[in-house]
C-alpha cells in the first residue's frame, strides 16, 4: 500500500496576499543553534544507552555458558510444569 504525503503538515503555512492569490509556504527545520540544552541531553542519553547496551552484550558474550545453562534449566522447569 502506498502512503501519500499530506501537503498540509505541521510545517506548512497558508498565506493569503489578496483574494485571488493564495500561496503555501513550508517552514524550514529548526537550526542546530536553537536546539540548545535539550539537544545535548538527548545526545548524552543516546551515548549512555549505547554504552549500556554494549556492556550488556560484552557481559553476555563473556558469560555465555552460564546464561545458556540458566536458560536450559528454566526451559526444563517450564516443560516439567506443562507435562
Amino acid at each position: 500500500m502506498l502512503r501519500l504525503k499530506k501537503a498540509a503538515g505541521p510545517r506548512t503555512k497558508l498565506q493569503k496576499h489578496d483574494n485571488q492569490d493564495t500561496r503555501v509556504t513550508v517552514d524550514g527545520k529548526e537550526s542546530k543553534k536553537e536546539g540548545g540544552k535539550g539537544n545535548r541531553i538527548k545526545r548524552l542519553r543516546d551515548v549512555v544507552k549505547e554504552l549500556v547496551i554494549r556492556q550488556a552484550l560484552l557481559d553476555l558474550w563473556d558469560n555465555k555458558l552460564e546464561y545458556w545453562e540458566y536458560a536450559c534449566d528454566a526451559m526444563d522447569k517450564l516443560l516439567g510444569l506443562i507435562s
